[in-house]
């Protein structure tokens, strides 16, 4: 035959069959039966293209918030509210001391005792903020004066990191507030 074997007919079919739905006859030559039918095939595509997207976005979104808290868990960040009961109450004062208090170190306490404390306040406090974090610059240089005189008898000590103190201070007031305001 000249168009070729039954099974080569059949597969061209096939093949015009497969590519009907690519081949949309233009809205005029369609009753309005047609132009129905393909605006909701068109419209439930979109729908599901839009729902898969907000699917795959919520996922990406819940799967970074898990490992952020993750991470935060790991590292004992208890946050501003200091509700994790699984903290160590050392670790929650210090916390405090650099959240909304004055990282100090007590006379009393023997020298290697001053210098462990001023290293875990330092620890602490670069653990928990990242290089852009606004009060990272004033909050290391108050604790490295802190950690530079802690041989100084208090007074002594307070004199000296008092500047630098005052500057973190006010960094943290003004981050509170601006969470405080985002409330």
């Amino acid at each position: 035959s000249p168009f070729g074997s039954r099974a080569g007919l059949v597969g061209r079919t096939r093949f015009a069959r497969d590519i009907s739905p690519l081949l949309t006859m233009p809205p005029s030559a369609m009753g309005v039966a047609g132009r129905y039918e393909e605006y909701s095939k068109k419209e439930i595509q979109f729908i599901e293209t839009e729902l898969k997207d907000w699917f795959l976005q919520r996922r990406f979104a819940m799967e970074r918030n898990m490992a952020m808290k993750k991470a935060l868990d790991d590292n004992n960040f208890t946050g501003l509210s200091m509700s994790n009961a699984s903290v160590p109450d050392a670790q929650k004062v210090m916390w405090s001391d650099l959240v909304q208090g004055k990282p100090e170190v007590e006379d009393s306490l023997s020298t290697n005792a001053k210098q462990m404390k001023t290293e875990m306040y330092t620890k602490m406090f670069k653990d928990s903020t990242d290089l852009d974090h606004p009060c990272r610059i004033p909050g290391s240089t108050y604790l490295r004066c802190l950690s530079d005189s802690f041989k100084e008898k208090s007074q002594a000590r307070q004199m000296k990191c008092l500047p630098s103190f005052d500057a973190f201070d006010a960094c943290r007031k003004g981050i509170m507030q601006q969470q405080a305001q985002a409330l």
